[in-house]
C-alpha cells in the first residue's frame, strides 16, 4: 500500500540511527571512567609470558583459585607457571578453553558459587542530608540520613600496601560500566593524591577483606542500589587504618596528603575550625593553623611545623 511504503523508509532510517547511537554509546561505556580511577583497576586479560606479568589483580586470582582448590602456592601478584596451570585445570573443568588467559569469560566463571549477602528488608529512608562512611577495619559503608543509619553494606578495601584514604571526600562524577572490573557502577572521590573512587567488581569474593589498590569496592547489586541513592557533592567520610605519617617538615598553603588530614582531624580536635578533613592546606586550615599559633605565642605564620605537631600530639603518628 502506498501509505506504508512511504512511511517505512523514514521509520527504517530512524531505527537505524537509533541503533548505532546505542552501540556508540554502549561500546563507549567503560570510557566513561576517568583516567585517574584506571589506575586501580584494568580489563586488559592477563597473559602467560615469560618473565611472568605482575599486576594486582592476580592476587585476586589466587585468592579464589585457593579457594576452590586449584592452587596451593604462594598468594601475591606473580602469575607464575604455577598460578598459569591452576587457571588451565580450572577452564577445563568449567568447559572453557584453557589458555591460561584469563579474560571477562573467565573472571565471570570464577564468581560462581560466590552470594552475596542477603539484606533485612530495608525501612524508610528517614529525612535527612545523605551522606555516606566507609569503616575499613570492619570493610562496610554506612548509609546515614542526618544521623540516622540507613543501610550497611559490606566492602571490600585497600591491601595494607595500598590502603584506602581516611579523610572527607566528595562524590565528583560518577557513571556506568559494563560489569568488568569495575563492575556495572563507579563513583569518584576528590582524594588530591590520587585517583580513588567507589564501585562494583568482577571479584565479588573480595568483598570484606583488604583486596584493592585503595578503592571501595562493593557487590554489583549493592553498587546500583546506592547509585541511584546519592548524587554529586554527596560527603564520604572513610575511618580506620591509615599509613604511616611523616611529620619531619613543616608545611604549609598548598600541601596535599594524608598528614594534612590528620593535622585538620587535630585541629578540629582542639577547637578550631580547619575546614573537612580533605587533606588539602587551603585557606581554612591555614588561618586554624595561625589561631593556634598566636594563642600559644608560637609566631606569625600561617605554616605548621614541629611545634604545632607536637602541640597537636600528632608527632610521629
Amino acid at each position: 500500500m502506498p501509505g506504508n511504503k512511504h512511511l517505512s523508509r523514514p521509520l527504517s532510517g530512524f531505527l537505524f540511527v537509533s541503533l548505532a547511537l546505542l552501540l556508540v554509546f554502549g561500546l563507549g561505556m567503560k570510557d566513561q571512567v576517568p583516567s585517574a580511577l584506571r589506575f586501580h583497576e584494568t580489563d586488559e586479560p592477563l597473559i602467560p609470558a615469560t618473565p611472568p606479568v605482575k599486576r594486582h589483580d592476580v592476587y585476586d586470582l589466587k585468592v579464589r583459585l585457593t579457594e576452590l582448590g586449584f592452587y596451593t602456592g604462594p598468594v601475591d601478584e606473580t602469575y607464575d607457571a604455577e598460578t598459569v596451570k591452576g587457571v588451565k585445570a580450572f577452564q577445563k573443568s568449567y568447559w572453557l578453553d584453557p589458555t591460561g588467559v584469563v579474560g571477562q569469560t573467565t573472571w565471570k566463571a570464577l564468581s560462581v558459587g560466590v552470594s552475596r549477602p542477603s539484606h533485612v528488608g530495608s525501612k524508610e529512608l528517614p529525612d535527612g542530608e545523605i551522606h555516606l562512611e566507609v569503616d575499613t577495619e570492619k570493610a562496610e559503608l554506612k548509609v546515614l540520613a542526618g544521623d540516622t543509619v540507613w543501610k550497611t553494606y559490606p566492602v571490600a578495601v585497600g591491601k595494607w600496601a595500598t590502603l584506602t584514604p581516611v579523610g572527607e571526600w566528595k562524590i565528583v562524577d560518577k557513571g556506568f560500566e559494563s560489569g568488568g572490573a569495575f563492575g556495572t557502577r563507579w563513583m569518584a572521590l576528590d582524594v588530591p593524591w590520587g585517583g580513588y573512587g567507589i564501585h562494583g567488581t568482577n571479584r565479588p569474593w573480595s568483598i570484606g577483606s583488604y583486596a584493592s589498590l585503595g578503592c571501595v569496592r562493593m557487590f554489583n547489586e549493592d553498587i546500583e542500589e546506592l547509585f541511584e541513592l546519592v548524587s554529586i557533592g554527596t560527603r564520604v567520610r572513610i575511618l580506620g587504618y591509615r599509613p604511616s605519617l611523616d611529620f619531619g617538615r613543616a608545611f604549609g598553603p598548598g600541601t596535599i596528603g594524608p598528614e594534612v588530614v590528620r593535622l585538620q582531624e587535630a585541629l578540629r580536635e582542639f577547637g578550631f575550625d580547619a575546614g573537612p578533613s580533605d587533606g588539602r592546606y587551603g585557606p581554612r586550615t591555614e588561618l586554624a593553623v595561625q589561631e593556634i599559633r598566636d594563642i600559644f605565642g608560637l609566631g606569625r605564620q600561617g605554616w605548621a611545623s614541629i611545634d604545632v605537631f607536637v602541640l597537636l600530639q600528632v608527632e610521629g603518628q
